[in-house]
């Protein structure tokens, strides 16, 4: 089953009009052309999708699994990497190692290995034990790429692996993404959505080191991001780290609180205080 038709069936199944189950995610117009199929969803607004209206996210991708084919690995890893986050938001170390184990035999899923130990890496609490090789691992996978600032896979591997670095390494490589993306409106929405994902990751960084200056980097790139409805979650999280910075942390946590009625306890629970 395609994800198209899967939305709408669990939609269908709710008594949900198109309206009633998008809310304000995604605007009606968007999401009644991926109900036809004939745009893409992104995961991060399926998964905001799923979780509103409170459908398991892991029944929902056990649906649309054998419409793909396993004989391809490409398709076979972006099923593999939707099955990683679910399991992640999930807080389900179990099922994060079976999907490594599954992931391992794989033939070139270097990026999805390291995003998937990075996983339970963060799950476990185990960033203090972290092995040396391992870094160096994601450290090799910026090196070997000319442009890694512009790659898909590399900003994706980034926005994951911020917290095993210390402040000084991690301030380096984001700034090289603030200066290769000082407009991020002149960018494709995929690149738009792992920027912005790595600018909130880094605000939580430059909060736990208490350094305001160097979060300000962050929030000028992120003020010009887009505010259409794909995107709304981070509108949601800039405005947390703003009011985290002011001091502010009554405000904070109803933006928490709002998050948790979205379905997103998880996420507002790993968020600082």
């Amino acid at each position: 089953m395609k994800i198209s038709e899967a939305l709408r069936n669990y939609r269908q199944e709710i008594g949900l009009s198109q309206k009633e189950f998008i809310g304000d995610i995604i605007s009606a117009a968007q999401y009644s052309r991926i109900e036809k199929g004939t745009q893409e969803i992104n995961l991060s607004t399926t998964l905001l999708l799923l979780t509103s209206n409170h459908i398991n996210v892991s029944d929902f991708i056990i649906k649309i699994l054998p419409d793909y084919n396993n004989d391809d690995e490409g398709n076979l890893q972006t099923i593999l990497s939707q099955q990683v986050m679910a399991a992640y938001y999930d807080n389900n170390i179990d099922e994060l190692k079976k999907l490594l184990n599954k992931i391992n035999k794989l033939h070139d899923a270097t990026d999805l290995k390291l995003r998937t130990n990075l996983a339970l890496i963060y799950l476990e609490k185990k960033e203090d034990q972290l092995d040396p090789k391992f870094k160096k691992q994601i450290i090799n996978e910026f090196i070997k790429r000319d442009n890694w600032t512009e790659s898909p896979t590399t900003l994706h591997l980034l926005e994951q692996s911020m917290l095993v670095f210390d402040f000084d390494q991690i301030s380096l490589l984001t700034n090289s993404i603030f200066k290769r993306y000082q407009d991020i409106r002149d960018q494709d929405f995929l690149t738009q959505d792992r920027v912005a994902g790595i600018c909130i990751n880094y605000l939580y960084i430059c909060y736990q080191n208490k350094n305001k200056s160097a979060a300000q980097k962050a929030f000028n790139l992120l003020d010009k991001l887009p505010k259409i409805p794909e995107l709304f979650t981070y509108q949601f999280l800039i405005k947390y780290y703003k009011y985290l910075f002011k001091s502010d942390f009554n405000q904070a946590e109803e933006i928490k609180n709002i998050l948790a009625t979205y379905g997103l306890t998880n996420l507002a629970q790993r968020l600082p205080n």
